[in-house]
């Protein structure tokens, strides 16, 4: 990410069909203005943390130009040359001790249905490897909803789990959703980050992608669209 002066950071915190949570680097100046996107149903924001939760419909708008319209007003009222637009969710990602602890207990009950079938060690490794599967994934869903309001659908993965004790597919269970809860976690990506320079124009500004130079990818087309009467300047 470039370190500019004059530029300002929107973090998307969570995005779901019809809800995208976004925190600003600054407060904005005017929030109104974000109610009269087209397609906006209704908006909540947060001052001390400088959240934004917007609700939208799908129907006449998408994710990508509702991102857009924001990010044209909030660059309108605070000037700044380049916007920063990153998923919050993306870097950083550590699996905690709990969903080691399931790992290891999941380990150690497969070992135990491979040689000790029936025997009292092997339910309670049973019941090890289902109940601490059971702790992580619900720490790990209530660590997303405090930071980013919202949890991963593959935490639902429980409803499986529990439905796996009456059928004794509870080791099968619990592998499926440590990894579903898990896997796509610990493999490498890149954060999802685009940098959009700012230009002013007499009827708004105009957001230009730009390549980042971490990865020397363009984060897409030019967009040359200007905004509506909602993006005049309040």
């Amino acid at each position: 990410m470039h370190d500019n002066q004059n530029a300002l950071h929107l973090t998307i915190l969570s995005s779901l069909p019809g809800r995208l949570r976004l925190e600003f680097e600054q407060a904005p100046a005017d929030l109104a203005a974000f109610g009269q996107i087209p397609g906006m149903i209704g908006y909540r924001y947060n001052p001390t943390i400088r959240t934004l939760l917007c609700l939208y419909d799908q129907t006449t708008l998408s994710e990508f130009d509702l991102l857009r319209n924001i990010a044209g007003l909030y660059a309108m009222q605070l000037n700044p040359k380049l916007i920063h637009v990153r998923h919050a969710e993306e870097p950083g990602f550590a699996l905690n001790s709990s969903g080691w602890l399931a790992l290891a207990a999941i380990g150690l009950d497969a070992i135990m249905a491979a040689t000790a079938t029936g025997s009292t060690i092997r339910t309670i490794t049973r019941w090890g490897s289902t109940l601490t599967t059971l702790t992580a994934i619900m720490e790990h869903g209530w660590e997303e909803l405090n930071a980013r309001g919202s949890f991963d659908p593959e935490v639902m993965s429980v409803v499986y789990l529990l439905n796996s004790l009456s059928k004794g597919t509870t080791l099968q269970a619990s592998a499926m959703a440590w990894g579903l809860t898990f896997g796509r976690h610990l493999l490498p990506r890149d954060p999802r980050e685009t940098e959009w320079a700012v230009r002013e124009r007499t009827d708004g500004v105009t957001l230009t992608p730009i390549a980042l130079p971490s990865t020397g990818r363009f984060a897409g087309t030019l967009l040359r669209k200007g905004l509506d009467a909602m993006a005049m300047r309040h």
